[in-house]
């Protein structure tokens, strides 16, 4: 049986690993960039699936909940949104963007958003017909306004 010195101690260097922890700077300065040329789905249906599933990582216009200041969640929320801009960016539509076949499959699949979003945020869970929905949006998006040539 644990005695409640043993829990008292460990309580306190929690407590003092969290406020620790707070003193890292990584995650907490939430200022977006500017966005280079952005895109939006011809569709307003679509677009605000995209808004609710997508768009806190993958444009230039993130929402910052009360969590994503406070750390260790503020790491995992800004690694987060620093590797969806890195993968695909509306935002930024001048540079090269992925395939349009890897993202309707990423879509299709369920992959996108990922399930640690799903989790926190019930606009990210998706229905079937909205992934269809979204994975042809996307199709379209490409069509209208294709990227550069190339790859992230």
């Amino acid at each position: 049986m644990v005695n409640g010195r043993v829990v008292r101690l460990a309580a306190i260097g929690l407590a003092a690993l969290f406020a620790a922890a707070q003193l890292v700077p990584y995650g907490r300065a939430h200022k977006d960039p500017k966005p280079t040329r952005e895109v939006r789905f011809a569709s307003a249906s679509t677009q605000r699936i995209f808004d609710g599933a997508c768009a806190d990582c993958h444009t230039d216009h993130t929402s910052w909940p009360l969590y994503s200041h406070v750390a260790p969640s503020s790491w995992l929320v800004q690694n987060d949104v620093d590797g969806g801009r890195r993968a695909m960016n509306l935002s930024e539509w001048d540079r090269p963007q992925p395939d349009p076949g890897e993202v309707q499959g990423v879509i299709a699949r369920g992959g996108m958003p990922p399930l640690q979003y799903k989790l926190i945020h019930g606009r990210g869970r998706l229905a079937d017909a909205e992934r269809r929905q979204l994975a042809s949006g996307f199709s379209a998006l490409f069509a209208a306004h294709p990227p550069p040539f190339g790859h992230r």
